[in-house]
This record gives structure tokens, sequence and C-alpha cells, in this order.
């Protein structure tokens, strides 16, 4: 056919050359192309790729001259397209990975065996997959709990807004008054919500004006049959034994103490003797040691039967002077009789005599008589007496306190303590000769902030002199026990 076209033009007059440069050139690109049907040449690599479907294996579709499977018949065994996924997604129990099972109900493989369980899991024979078995598994901020077997909070970066994480409950609580119950305030120093006014109290009990948050019984009609209020300490306190829960009885306190607690016959009701052995409350029956005899009684050891009698101080019954009015008892000459010993011996507010054993008041003393308000002083020497306030949580109230040098200078229910003074931060002390006293910052427990005393050369705060204070920490004072 090309000779015959060569011969036609010749005849013509046409140069042969030009007309087979053009002729050669098209007869190349029809009959000796380099790629399969459907790819095309490409330059830059020098290789086919593909440029239509045409040029793809079944199923496949040319895009950016690479074939792709889109179609399920291109998959491999067990393989179904998912069109969401743009890929090949196993869709049967033969596909899944070694050690992995098939859920039809899900479509998917899970793990069935504890080497493929993921860091922190554990497989669980019983549900048939890995269960969560330590922290690793756990979210950030959260701790795995193997009581509960499972994740829990530990920090305040999991807890809800404006709570934080309490590692003593373990649990996230309330950080803001907007988050606390009804009648309460947020209080940094606690830590917690905190109630305020008398609506947190239980029925029949407001809060004490002393400024401690104390709720404190109003009548004896807050408190339980056979108890009555304590008008001192605003806490209900037993009448007799009726007012106690079963296996207790009434103490000469007044609060229900445990016939499985005792220390001393003191701890026994009348009738019982203190078993030290098992520290029990017992009937008074047969002797072998004054230990089981009640108190103010001996063992008679030829008898082996309790009478009357004492050998110390500690076999006598132990009457509250503050109830009584009288001192306590104390063994002399063999019998337990009225006699104090020491100031404690007595009623509060009365020293003792220890010559011949008999409390009295001091006419003058000006003892836990408030002072530092509406002019009230403590006398008017004062080197004798000083306005103090207790260094503890919820102090408000002043007092008087005369100084002195030894227990023995203050009445029954005192006791002889330092006195410090505070001072203003960055401001001056009383000074001390010898000595270089500072206004030092310190934490006082549950009070917010720091707190600013006079300081000695030690680091602590500096005792200027002592002076008599209420045991209990709170006026008026009470008798010890």
């Amino acid at each position: 056919m090309i000779s015959a076209l060569l011969r036609s033009r010749a005849a013509s007059g046409l140069r042969l050359v030009g007309v087979l440069l053009a002729v050669g050139s098209c007869s190349r690109t029809a009959l000796d192309a380099s790629c399969p049907n459907g790819y095309t040449f490409d330059e830059a690599n020098t290789r086919c790729i593909c440029a239509t479907a045409l040029g793809c294996p079944t199923g496949h579709a040319c895009e950016e001259g690479v074939c792709i499977c889109r179609e399920t018949s291109c998959c491999p065994a067990g393989y179904e397209y998912s069109s969401d996924g743009e890929a090949c997604v196993c869709r049967d129990s033969q596909c899944c990975p070694k050690d992995h099972r098939w859920l039809a109900d899900e479509r998917r493989c899970v793990c069935d065996s504890e080497n493929c369980c993921p860091d922190g899991y554990k497989y669980d024979a019983m549900v048939k997959s890995c269960v969560c078995a330590g922290d690793a598994c756990c979210p950030k901020g959260f701790t795995f709990d193997e009581l509960k077997q499972t994740c829990r909070c530990a920090s305040d970066n999991c807890c809800p807004e404006e709570y934080l994480y309490d590692p003593i409950t373990r649990d996230c609580v309330c950080a803001r008054t907007d988050c606390c119950p009804a009648n309460h305030v947020y209080s940094p120093s606690v830590g917690a919500c905190v109630c305020v006014g008398d609506m947190c109290c239980p029925t029949g009990f407001r809060k004490a004006t002393d400024g401690s948050e104390r709720c404190v019984c109003i009548s004896n009609a807050s408190c339980p049959m056979n108890q009555i209020c304590d008008a001192v300490s605003g806490g209900c306190r037993c009448q007799n034994s009726a007012g106690c829960p079963a296996m207790s009885f009434c103490n000469s306190l007044g609060f229900c103490q445990s016939y499985a607690s005792c220390t001393s016959n003191l701890d026994c009701p009348m009738g019982t003797f203190c078993d030290t052995t098992m520290t029990r409350c017992i009937p008074t029956g047969p002797c072998t040691l004054d230990e089981h005899c009640a108190a103010s009684n001996v063992c008679n050891s030829q008898t082996l039967s309790c009478r009357a009698g004492c050998r110390n101080d500690g076999d006598c019954a132990l009457p509250l002077g503050a109830t009584t009015g009288v001192p306590r008892l104390a063994c002399v000459n063999g019998n337990c009789q009225p006699f104090c010993r020491d100031n404690s011996g007595c009623p509060a507010n009365q020293f003792c005599d220890k010559t011949n054993g008999t409390c009295l008041t001091r006419p003058g003393r000006v003892d836990c008589n408030s002072c530092g308000t509406a002019g009230m002083t403590c006398g008017p020497d004062p080197r004798a007496a000083s306005c103090l306030s207790f260094v503890t949580e919820g102090q408000t109230r002043r007092f008087c306190g005369t100084r002195c040098q030894t227990d023995d200078d203050c009445p029954s229910g005192f006791d002889c303590g330092g006195v410090i003074f505070n001072c203003a931060q960055g401001g001056s002390c009383d000074a001390i000769p010898g000595e270089s006293v500072t206004c030092k910052a310190f934490q006082v427990e549950n009070e917010e902030g720091d707190q600013f005393f006079c300081s000695g050369n030690d680091g602590k705060p500096h005792v200027y002199f002592r002076a008599c204070a209420p045991s209990s920490g709170f006026c008026p004072a009470t008798a010890a026990p």
C-alpha cells in the first residue's frame, strides 16, 4: 500500500523526501506503540501508566496513573470493599489475624487470646475479650481501681469544672462556693464546703456563738430521752444508763461508756469492777486482787471479799469537784475521804491547801474574765494579769490570764502556759535583753494564710512570760476529770 502511494505521488511530481518523512512519523505511532491499550507513556518516569479504566484489572479504577481497587471483586478472599473507608475491609473469619475471632453481629475481628491484648489489658475467658487491668489502659489522670476493676479519676484534670481531686476521699470534691449545697461555703483551709448558719444543724440545735462553727443543743428537748443539754459544752449528756445504748452505762462525766472498754475501776458503774485482763466491767464477786473490787474498796485476802478502804488514792471513787463542791476523795489513813493533794483535786477556780486538804477560792482573781472590748481590762497592773487569746482554730474570745511560774500558781481547771506576742507583717516586737526578736510568719493549723508572731534567736515564737489559762482551751474553765 505504501509503495502504491509513493508511486502515485511520484508521478504527480511531488517531492518524495518530505512525503516520506511525514508518512514515516505517522506509521511509527500507529504500528510500533510501546504501551498496552488504555495506558500512556510517562516521559518523566519512562514507564507506562494507566490512562483509563481500560488499562486496569477488573474492579479497579485509574486514579492519577495508578490502578486502585474500588470494588469487592478485586478484594482478597473474605474482604469487602467499603465506600466509606475507600478500602477493602475484613468481613469474614478467614481474614482475621492470628488469635482473633470473627463477631458476625458486629462484623469485625476481635482479640481472642492473651497474646494479642494491648498493654495494660488482660484476656477474660468469661467475656471472651481483653479487659482493662492496670493504669496503662486508663485515660490520662485516671488510675485503675483493683477493687472495682474499673478506671477512676485520680487527679484534678479529670474532675468536673469547679471540682478538685481529694486524695483522702479519693473523689472529686467541690472547690468553689458555687457548687456547694445550700447554706454552705467553700473553705480553702479545710478544702471542703463548710456549713454556715443554724439551718445546717440538726433539729433542736443551733450554731455556737464562740465562732467555732459547732452545733450546740438549745434545750433538753433537743436531746434523746434520759439525756440533758449541757449548756457549757453544748452537747447532750446522759442522766442515767437508760439514756445509753445496750452494753453501755452513763459514767460520772455524763457520757455513755461501753462496759467493754474500761482501764480501771473508775470506768465502771457501781456494783461492777474492771477486769483488766479483759478490759471489761463485770459484776463484783469474790476477789483475789484489789482490782476486783469497786472504787473505795479493797480485797480482804483472808475472806476473799471486798471491804471499804483503800491503799492509795487510785482506790478511791472520783466524784468531780466541779459537781460536788468538795475535794476529791483521797486515801487518808486507809480510808477514802475528801482531801485534795493539789489544785487539780478541787472544784474549778479553787486552790488546794495541801496542809489540811481543803479547797478555797482566792479573792481578786480575774482568771477567764472577758477583756479587750468595751473598755474591759484585767486590772490596774498589767504585770499581774494580761488579756490573752488561744492560738487555735476558731478562737475569737479574749480572756484574762494571771501571770504564773508553775501550775501550782493557777486554780483548778487551769495550767501555767507560755505567752507569745503576735505582730503585724514587717512590724516590730518588744525588745528582750540579750536576744534578737523579730516578727516572723508561721502556719497555724486550720487558719488561712500566714500568722505573724514575735520570734527569738531559735526561730520559734518567743515566750515573754507565763500565765494561767483554762486547760480545756475554753472559758469558763472546768475541773480536770
